[in-house]
């Protein structure tokens, strides 16, 4: 007690000896002298020969690098060879120059070895093992185009394990010139290497948060373990194991596998739908967070040690992880179903209500059919069995096991067994008789304004008068949210012509203009994603017939598929015109815990668009029709089969 007093009592002569002028001049003279230590490390990089430039950051932007041996090799952002180059030139402070060629990258965590041709005379970095935690002072270090004077940044440590496992987060404000260079410590420490990233759905491009006070350093311990097999020659990558969610929300406390993707690592280590993480490495798991916040750290060809519940049986598996999975080829059983909920003695199931008759289910499957298991996994939910047909293999026929009741009421167990078809062939136009619509008695549908208070966007709905949702009136209803081409003339003159079609399928239809008339802007990729929170907070939408699209052939187009891809789960389908310019967006694979079916409404061409092999190859299914109104909402209606 004494001996806290007393160190009480220092602090607080300390802080009446020194005035918030001197503690700033200490802590300026504490950044000098930590800066000082690795500033001799650091290298400007220069790109020469760069084909073409763009984003917040150029291609050719000065990047910078640091010494990490004394055998002219040196750690650099996966930045200088995002665009080829003729030639990569790194240049010391003194202003000798020496060419680089770049030994490997580690794709994975976005920086890469370079080897200079000629000795820079710099020293190496000192590689420890520092010390984290959140909240401690840390310091950016580069160097400035032109005259490589040293730039510093500084800021705290803001969190650890960020960008699902790989990256230490820090509030510093970093531009270009900081990529590559180091990350330390008060102490003069190394704690990691800085590259430019943004996490999930929070930017297209990797340099999005730019002078944002949003980095990101991959720690200095991550690269020293990788450090030989760089030096080897080999590129390190990312690695994936095959698992799909059982839920959207990744918080959601529930670790069972919805599906598991043919030729993934998963399948081969018979992994199966229904299992149940229990833990991964001996680190309990109790949702999809963590196992993705455990998995995305580790690279392929690392093992993991996983136990799982099966039913009553406790499971291990041995996996190792790959650094891609075949794309995934959308697959289609041509049913229609309802969820049965589950009684005490009974669980939940899934009942067959409608067939398509060009479907492979046609003369294997029968309405009524109670569906139980899918390739011996049991089926519980109209999402769990909707994954694992969409992800089903091509290759491989599926064994469905249903529980049919004959005219007696009798029943029994059949397994049946069926190969599915690629979901890019579903017929839909003219709408199959098995997707019955179903107009609701007295309701009356209008074209009105639509204005939201925390949205610029202005547009118009086609919807029910009424918005109480019940269901008597709402239910089963789809959406699609068409967004316009800057400049649009009259937008409810448009909005008018989809009335009648829109109520006789039930799809209600929004069209939104951008905020500015000469342009959509990127940040309105969200706003759009509210604008179709807020109708479905108004009136009830099923979520597999939720669609966006472009209105005409431009940019509302462009915007529509930006929307779809960079924001995947909030909605089910695009609908663009074969002519549109795709949007300068970063590519996500489709994704079977969300995913997305496109529809073309085509324009007289002989060949397809450009873009058209790039998604296919993506595992997105891209379906066909005309540019009929009432052939959109077909498609949309056609949506909630599997």
């Amino acid at each position: 007690m004494f001996r806290f007093c007393c160190l009480s009592i220092v602090m607080f002569m300390n802080s009446l000896a020194f005035g918030d002028d001197d503690l700033r001049l200490l802590r300026a003279q504490a950044i000098r002298a930590a800066m000082d230590r690795v500033a001799p490390s650091v290298v400007r990089v220069e790109k020469f020969g760069v084909i073409e430039g763009g984003g917040e950051v150029a291609e050719d932007a000065p990047t910078v690098a640091i010494a990490i041996d004394e055998k002219n090799h040196f750690i650099a952002s996966s930045l200088v060879r995002k665009q080829f180059s003729s030639s990569l030139v790194l240049v010391a402070a003194d202003g000798t120059r020496s060419t680089a060629k770049v030994i490997a990258s580690d794709l994975h965590r976005d920086y890469v070895l370079l080897e200079a041709s000629e000795p820079l005379g710099v020293p190496a970095v000192t590689i420890g093992d520092p010390q984290t935690q959140v909240g401690q002072t840390v310091i950016a270090v580069g160097r400035i185009a032109g005259d490589g004077s040293i730039a510093v940044s500084s800021g705290v440590l803001s969190a650890k394990d960020r960008l699902w496992g790989i990256a230490l987060q820090t509030d510093a404000r970093v531009s270009s010139v900081f990529y590559g260079g180091p990350m330390i410590d008060l102490q003069g420490q190394l704690l990691g290497v800085m590259v430019a990233a943004v996490p999930d759905d929070m930017g297209e491009e990797s340099t999005a948060w730019y002078d944002a006070g949003v980095a990101f350093a991959i720690p200095i311990q991550a690269i020293a373990e990788r450090l030989d097999t760089l030096l080897a020659g080999q590129d390190i990558q990312g690695g994936v194991i095959g698992i799909v969610a059982d839920s959207n929300d990744p918080y959601v406390e529930s670790a069972k596998i919805s599906a598991v993707k043919p030729r993934s690592p998963a399948a081969r280590a018979d992994i199966r739908a229904g299992d149940i993480v229990v833990t991964i490495d001996e680190n309990p798991i109790r949702s999809h967070r963590e196992i993705k916040q455990i998995l995305g750290a580790m690279d392929a060809g690392e093992k993991v040690e996983m136990k799982l519940s099966r039913g009553d049986e406790s499971l291990t598996k041995t996996v190792t992880l790959i650094d891609s999975i075949p794309p995934l080829e959308p697959q289609w059983l041509g049913i229609m179903v309802s969820q049965a909920t589950g009684k005490k003695d009974k669980p939940a199931s899934v009942i067959v209500t409608g067939i398509f008759e060009d479907s492979a289910a046609k003369d294997a499957l029968k309405i009524g059919d109670e569906i139980q298991s899918i390739n011996g996994s049991p089926v519980e939910s109209v999402l769990s069995l909707r994954r694992r047909i969409f992800s089903a293999d091509p290759d491989e026929a599926v064994v469905v096991k249903v529980l049919r009741r004959s005219e007696s009421d009798e029943s029994e167990v059949v397994d049946l067994t069926i190969k599915t078809s690629n979901l890019a062939d579903r017929k839909f136009d003219p709408l199959p008789t098995s997707l019955p619509t179903t107009k609701v008695e007295g309701e009356k549908w209008a074209v009105t304004e639509l204005s939201l208070p925390d949205i610029a966007n202005k547009g118009f709905l086609v919807a029910p008068e009424s918005t109480a949702k019940t269901a008597a009136s709402n239910s089963d209803k789809g959406l699609l949210l068409l967004l316009a081409d800057p400049g649009e003339a009259d937008l409810q003159k448009a909005a008018n012509g989809w009335l009648s079609v829109a109520e006789k399928q039930q799809v209600i239809v929004c069209l939104l203009q951008p905020a500015d008339e000469a342009r959509w802007q990127p940040d309105e990729v969200d706003a759009a994603v509210r604008v179709a929170a807020s109708i479905g907070k108004r009136h009830e939408i099923d979520d597999q017939m939720t669609v966006v699209g472009g209105l005409g052939k431009g940019a509302g187009g462009s915007m529509a598929m930006a929307v779809a891809i960079a924001r995947p789960g909030k909605f089910s389908g695009l609908a663009i015109r074969s002519d549109v310019t795709p949007p300068a967006i970063r590519l996500r694979e489709n994704d079977a815990s969300a995913p997305l079916e496109m529809l073309l409404r085509e324009v007289p061409s002989a060949d397809d668009p450009t873009w058209v092999p790039v998604l296919k190859k993506a595992g997105y299914a891209i379906l066909r029709g005309d540019d009929k109104d009432a052939t959109v909402l077909n498609w949309i209606r056609s949506m909630r089969s599997l």
